[in-house]
Parts: C-alpha cells; sequence; structure tokens
C-alpha cells in the first residue's frame, strides 16, 4: 500500500508561486491539489483533456471560456477538454482550497464546456456495501465516486479489477489493502493496485468521506470476499 500526505506530496511542476501540490501523474490519471489565498488568481489557461474540480474549502470564481461560474464547498466542477478556464478567490479572509481531477485518457470535447453539480444532491448508488456511494465521474476511462461511511459502517472486503486511487475527503478511518492496515486521516491519497484485496473501516465517532477514483472504469464487477 503506498499512502502521501498532502505535506508530503511533491509541488506541482511549473506552479510558480502557487500553492498546488501533486498526488499522482501518469499518462491516464493526475491529481493535484491547490490553495490559493484570498485574492489569489489564477491565469485563464486551457488542458487537452477532462478536468473536474472539487472545492474543499473556501468559496471561488471558475471562468471558463468567457463565463464566470460561483462555486462554493462540495461543488463539483466538470470541465470538457480544450476549455479555457481560470480561477479567482474573492474572499478577503479565507483560503479557497481544490483538488483537480485530470482524465488524461478523456480528450473528445462533447456536451456543454461546464457541468456544476452539488455533491449533496447527486442520487445515492446502488452498492453491496450498503453505504452512502454518489458517483460524481464516469467515462470509458475513468469511474470517480465519494463513499460516505458513518461511525460503525465498513465496507466488504473486496478485489476490483483496475487500479484505486483514494482520497480521504474528511474523517479518519482504517484502510486496508492486500496485508497491510493503515488509519489515515484527511488530505491522504491511498493508491490501491488492481486485483489486489481491500477495504475501508469508520471505527471513529464522526463520518468518513473518501473520494475513490477508478482508472480506467472497470468493465467487470468487483469480487466480494
Amino acid at each position: 500500500m503506498k499512502t502521501l500526505k498532502l505535506n508530503d506530496a511533491p509541488i506541482f511542476p511549473g506552479a510558480g508561486s502557487l500553492n498546488a501540490k501533486s498526488f499522482t501523474d501518469s499518462d491516464s490519471f493526475g491529481m493535484v491539489h491547490f490553495t490559493l489565498p484570498p485574492g489569489g488568481f489564477i491565469p485563464q489557461h486551457n488542458m487537452p483533456f477532462h478536468v473536474s474540480f472539487l472545492i474543499l474549502h473556501g468559496k471561488g470564481t471558475l471562468g471558463v471560456n468567457s463565463c464566470n461560474y460561483q462555486l462554493t464547498e462540495r461543488d463539483i466542477a466538470a470541465c470538457s477538454p480544450e476549455t479555457r478556464r481560470s480561477w479567482l478567490n474573492l474572499s478577503t479572509e479565507k483560503n479557497l482550497v481544490v483538488l483537480a481531477l485530470k482524465m488524461k485518457m478523456d480528450i473528445i470535447k462533447g456536451g456543454n464546456d461546464l457541468e456544476i453539480r452539488k455533491i449533496s444532491e447527486v442520487a445515492p448508488a446502488k452498492n453491496p456495501h450498503g453505504v452512502d456511494v454518489r458517483r460524481v465521474y464516469e467515462s470509458e476511462h475513468a469511474l470517480s465516486s465519494i463513499i460516505t461511511m458513518k461511525p460503525g459502517e465498513k465496507l466488504i472486503r473486496h478485489i476490483t479489477p483496475v487500479d484505486v486511487f483514494f482520497y480521504v475527503l474528511e474523517g479518519t478511518g482504517i484502510v486496508e489493502v492486500g496485508d497491510e492496515k493503515n488509519t489515515v486521516t484527511a488530505d491522504t491519497v491511498i493508491d490501491s493496485p488492481k486485483d489486489i484485496p481491500h477495504c475501508w473501516y469508520n471505527e471513529s465517532d464522526e463520518l468518513l468521506r473518501v473520494l475513490v477514483v477508478k482508472v480506467p472504469k472497470p468493465t467487470s464487477s468487483s469480487q466480494l470476499l
């Protein structure tokens, strides 16, 4: 099992003065965490692939092409390939903290330039674990969901036929990958290779929220153990 805390993550290449950390970066998927201070600004730029932004803390303005959109905590914004985007933190007191998910295999533009959703308004997906699972991104190349586990809840130990990345959004949990078990907290990424048994347990007194990204999207179901 590979785990990486935010404080230990490398600086995102080319970030300059931007407080940006790279959790993972491959030919198919990248995960970048960045913080904009009050008044902070990222100039307009574009990328040739799909990018989803998850607002972790604060409020900000996302500029997409010629339009501006106000986003707040627990919003998720999905930008199509080749759309030009910028960021502005209008707050005078609070940081804007964003997690960017780069789906590098999704390079064909289609539909709207931008789709914004509140995670709370996404319908829960049926699952064998009996926990709250909400899908926030889906294509033939990737599948991303947010799992919320109440105190005492756990997943069924299972095997996934593709690589899985976990990002702890909130709370403290126990993650099991293969023969290893670790207690992990918010702003930790866990890399779980395909075909390795894994599981999550919430033995705390608070909610545990975990972002799950599967690359590529599985074409077969996970094997419950």
